[in-house]
């Protein structure tokens, strides 16, 4: 019998006993471990006990088989100091007597002195590994990888028991069995204090039971046996490893009363426990607040310091995506806007403008557009005198043809239409407007001199109304949309967002060439494409979801029969066998009729453009029951977030289905997630494209293939090294792929 203990970065430890010789590891049923994960294979490796040894064999696996950081090309001799990595878990195996037996009773707690509190567990009492473990086929069940927990919070080591004084005495305590028999934990509340509710404290000590003494007798240990920090040594870099990963573990919350080293960052050796704080006497007291980890550095490490919060690190290769360092947003840093305004203009517009409404009453102003040669004469000779009145100084004909474009047209919004590089107009007020231009926010130069000339200039775009709807939309013939909301909903008078329509729609070659991705991601995109998957591309407002879905759109072959629906036409296409539908709300032919007419169409792939609405379950069902390649964008700022939107808004159309049912039919239908955010320059960046395996339990199973991080003030764009299944399959079919892409 040997036992074999199996940890994941950021999770809980477990041991699993074999009655057996010989085991095999790998990612399908019939192994004796499985660890279902992408970047293990289907049989991976061989562990083999023989004359009281181990040894290790690899199967060819696709990823390779580490030892202490060396890949493992015959069969090795390992012993169990020896760290095994496979994939995102890391193994170690122990001999049959190296399990560690209960130990004498502990001496009693010094005063003052109290056991460091339990890391707090997820809400409802599960850990971060209960959701995505593996199971054993053969042998008993006893660790987290198949049966009940072993132990408590991970240990970088297993200490020697060591002889203890008699205890002082106390209540009956029922002796423990060894590791095994420690009866099942309750559920823990994070925050809360670990102190018993009554002052009677349980039998054991201040932490009764198998799990007390355990507890007590490993924090003996880590006194006697202290670190010395020359001893350390970096543990073999497999995976990229994010800051919050190094320091606390994903998950776990780290806890200042003692130093820990992490296990997965160096090797494995006792740590020295600093002086804990004194406990409070056991009182009825109001519960803590919860504690929020403090960010400290473990002194093996000297990474340098970014100026700027860093990206999202990338989710581990096939892992679920939990709460935790990946599914922290990027922080928006603050940068000021770039100011244009022309204050003195500005006064001088505002001066000739109140003398020309001392000259005429508001209601005078003409409402229709574009203005008759009537009325630019007369109001001309009003804003000359008005001009005569002021005298200002600067460019009298300037100052008149700005005038005169408030009186009768739209002001200054007609000049900034006109720009070709202005891309967006956003009017918050009458004399505050921002622009977006060549990607970035400015302060626009010229506003309107009195919030009369913004009012009108609004009703001139809505045309005529019988009545004035507090908020609308307008298009152009152009392709310009301008959305229109009106007092008393806009409390500071009306406001305009103008969007233009894209002149340039760049190539993926193109995006590439400009940062967006790198080369590898463009080509894995392009082969995603050809070869059918389906793609969900989310992100942010602006953050270029409609220029990436057109690149891609445009590459898929002409033999393919295309509909795209799009809420307001933007995409280029010029297959002959593509197909554009434009929705129009107002008359009843909103996106999700527009879908499901383009099902009766028998198109081969689906592209949905803002998908906002019910129509995410007509698309889901689509695109799991034959149109493979369909692709959609929405808002989400990770791939967790869009899915579980899609999710949410599949719902609005089948809420008679169960949420697993719809979960894994959301599975089914998406192959790939690519996220995008928006750059500080304007741009915008690919940030992670994943690649969805399934659903495990309550959430969507990821592995992320590549992702961008910041290192030293820079950013790169990574690959993982998972190797997404359908890449697999080409490369078994005979197509010629390059597997280059997905090495650093």
């Amino acid at each position: 019998m040997f036992s074999v203990l199996i940890s994941e970065k950021g999770g809980q430890q477990s041991r699993l006993d074999f009655d057996k010789s010989e085991i095999t590891i790998g990612r399908m049923k019939g192994n004796d471990i499985v660890l279902p994960k992408g970047n293990v294979s289907k049989q991976h490796t061989r562990i083999v006990l023989r004359d009281n040894a181990f040894f290790i064999v690899d199967l060819k696996s696709t990823n390779g088989t580490y030892v202490n950081g060396r890949k493992v090309t015959a069969e090795q001799a390992v012993g169990e100091a020896d760290k095994i990595y496979i994939g995102d878990f890391i193994l170690q195996v122990e001999q049959p007597n190296a399990a560690a037996n209960p130990g004498p009773p502990m001496p009693p707690q010094a005063p003052g002195r109290g056991l460091p509190p339990q890391p707090p567990q997820a809400p409802g009492g599960n850990r971060p590994m209960d959701r995505h473990f593996p199971t054993v086929m053969d042998g008993p069940q006893a660790g987290g990888f198949g049966g009940q927990p072993q132990s408590g919070p991970q240990q970088p080591y297993q200490a020697p028991q060591q002889p203890a004084a008699p205890q002082q005495p106390a209540a009956p305590q029922p002796p423990a069995s060894g590791p095994q028999s420690a009866p099942p934990r309750a559920p823990s509340i994070p925050g809360a204090p670990m102190t018993p509710p009554t002052p009677t404290p349980p039998p054991g000590g201040a932490m009764g039971g198998a799990m007390g003494q355990d507890l007590r007798q490993t924090y003996a240990d880590m006194d006697a046996h202290p670190i010395d920090a020359d001893v350390l040594e970096v543990a073999p870099e497999v995976e990229p490893l994010t800051e919050d990963e190094r320091v606390t573990g994903e998950g776990q919350a780290y806890d200042p009363g003692f130093e820990e080293v992490d296990p997965f960052d160096v090797a494995a050796t006792p740590t020295p426990a600093p002086q804990a704080a004194p406990q409070a006497p056991a009182s009825p007291e109001p519960a803590a607040p919860a504690y929020e980890a403090p960010a400290y550095e473990v002194p093996v490490f000297d990474a340098p310091v970014d100026d700027e919060p860093a990206p999202p690190a990338p989710l581990d290769e096939g892992v679920v995506e939990t709460p935790g360092p990946q599914g922290i947003r990027p922080l928006a840093t603050r940068i000021a806007l770039e100011d244009e305004f022309d204050a003195d203009a500005h006064l001088a517009q505002v001066d000739v403008a109140r003398v020309v409404f001392e000259k005429i009453g508001e209601d005078e102003l003409p409402l229709s557009y574009p203005p008759e040669d009537g009325d630019r004469a007369r109001f001309e000779n009003i804003i000359d005198e008005a001009i005569e009145v002021v005298s200002p100084s600067g460019d009298r004909e300037a100052l008149i043809d700005t005038l005169l474009t408030e009186a009768v047209g739209l002001g200054p919004v007609e000049s900034y239409l006109d720009d070709p590089d202005v891309q967006a107009i956003y009017v918050n007020r009458f004399d505050r407007i921002i622009l977006r231009r060549g990607g970035k926010l400015v302060i626009a130069p010229r506003v309107f001199s009195h919030p009369e000339f913004l009012t009108v200039a609004a009703r001139r775009l809505l045309g005529p109304q019988d009545g004035v709807s507090p908020a609308d939309e307008v298009r152009f013939s152009d392709g310009t949309r301008v959305h229109i909301v009106m007092p008393p909903l806009a409390v500071d008078g009306p406001v305009l967002t103008i969007r233009k329509p894209r002149r340039y729609q760049p190539s993926l070659d193109e995006l590439a060439a400009q940062g967006t991705m790198s080369a590898g991601m463009a080509d894995f995109l392009r082969r995603a494409v050809e070869a059918g998957r389906s793609i969900v591309i989310a992100g942010p407002t602006s953050s270029g979801k409609t220029t990436l879905l057109g690149a891609l759109s445009r590459l898929v072959p002409e033999s393919s029969r295309l509909i795209a629906i799009e809420e307001h036409s933007s995409l280029n296409l010029d297959a002959p066998t593509a197909l554009r539908l434009e929705a129009n709300p107002a008359q009843g032919f909103d996106m999700r009729y527009l879908l499901r007419g383009a099902v009766a169409m028998h198109p081969q792939r689906i592209v949905l453009d803002e998908c906002r609405g019910a129509e995410a379950y007509d698309w889901v069902t689509a695109a799991a029951s034959g149109t493979e390649g369909s692709m959609l964008t929405l808002h989400g700022s990770s791939a967790v977030d869009a899915l579980g939107r899609l999710e949410s808004l599949s719902l609005l159309g089948a809420a008679d289905l169960s949420p697993r049912g719809l979960r894994e039919q959301v599975a089914r239908s998406v192959n790939l997630v690519v996220v995008l955010h928006a750059t500080s320059e304007g741009g915008f960046r690919v940030q992670q494209i994943s690649e969805v395996q399934g659903v495990d339990l309550d959430t969507f199973r990821l592995g992320d293939v590549f992702y961008y991080r910041v290192e030293g003030g820079t950013g790169e764009f990574y690959p993982t090294g998972y190797i997404p299944m359908f890449y697999e399959d080409l490369r078994h079919a005979g197509v010629d792929v390059d597997l280059g892409i997905f090495r650093e």
